[in-house]
């Protein structure tokens, strides 16, 4: 690669006089934003919009890139979407331009937790669940939906048309035995927590539905070895808690998903992880 002639190259600190444009530079970068993303300027304003609070128009686009100069916020907001691509404004999640920020850094994972205990004291059920149309539940006793949501709550869910899948570890299988003795509690303690809440939910949910809601609520068990706890609300937010080798569930880290639309990310995984043991369960 051929060197530049040192006759060539003005050192900028001997011109005390020169003085960049920046406002053409801030136009130059609007227009760049633009042109990367491959919108026109109406579809660049309805991307700039959820940033800066406000909907430029079309024509003040045009302005940004010819004659005006952009404000700071212009600038900052064009530099974080272009950072989001790629992006069209049609796109399902092209309101919430920061999260994709997030979601493309770290792959669909919105907040981690040390443990279930922090987690539930940020993201309490009556909120996570609030308004669900769909709630897919895989794990072990599924405590989540059991013992911390109200049964009144989740009736009414399922009477407002909302519908879940709910699947335990089998309560007398070989993994949940396997999973006692990795967690040393004694012979079928975590059978019988698994066994209560299965019937909590089918005698205090189910049967307590009226007769055309009880279909949306199913019920089954799978007996394979335990790996994540996932719960998954309206195809979108899912919570994920690994069981670790030595430690009880509540101690375990829990990470928060939400899905980002046609990218690849980790809530896929964990949704065909869930119809996986979905199609190795029995009711």
């Amino acid at each position: 690669m051929a060197r530049p002639d040192d006759n060539n190259v003005v050192d900028l600190g001997t011109r005390a006089g020169y003085r960049p444009d920046m406002a053409a530079l801030a136009r130059a970068q609007v227009s760049a934003a633009r042109e990367r993303l491959g919108l026109t300027t109406h579809e660049f304003a309805a991307v700039l919009k959820p940033l800066l609070g406000w909907s430029p128009t079309p024509g003040v686009i045009a302005n940004w890139e010819t004659d005006a100069t952009p404000p700071g916020d212009v600038l900052i907001a064009a530099s974080i979407v272009t950072q989001a691509t790629p992006i069209g404004a049609d796109e399902p999640d092209d309101g919430d331009l920061l999260h994709q920020l997030l979601g493309n850094r770290y792959a669909d994972v919105e907040a981690v937790f040390s443990t279930r205990s922090e987690f539930m004291s940020a993201m309490p059920p009556q909120t996570l669940l609030a308004g669900a149309k769909t709630i897919e539940a895989a794990g072990l006793s599924l405590n989540l939906l059991c013992q911390q949501y109200a049964d009144q709550d989740l009736r009414a869910l399922i009477e407002n048309g909302a519908k879940a899948r709910c699947l335990f570890l089998a309560p007398y299988g070989n993994a949940i035995a396997a999973r006692e003795e990795e967690e040393g509690y004694p012979t079928g303690h975590l059978s019988a927590l698994t066994e209560m809440n299965r019937q909590i939910l089918l005698q205090r949910v189910k049967e307590r539905l009226p007769e055309k809601a009880r279909e949306r609520l199913h019920i089954a068990s799978y007996d394979e070895t335990i790996r994540f706890n996932i719960l998954l609300v309206n195809q979108e937010l899912g919570v994920i808690q690994p069981y670790l080798s030595t430690a009880r569930g509540v101690e375990s880290p829990t990470f928060v998903l939400r899905r980002r639309g046609r990218r690849p990310g980790l809530y896929p995984i964990f949704e065909q992880m869930f119809e996986w043991l979905s199609q190795q369960s029995t009711t």
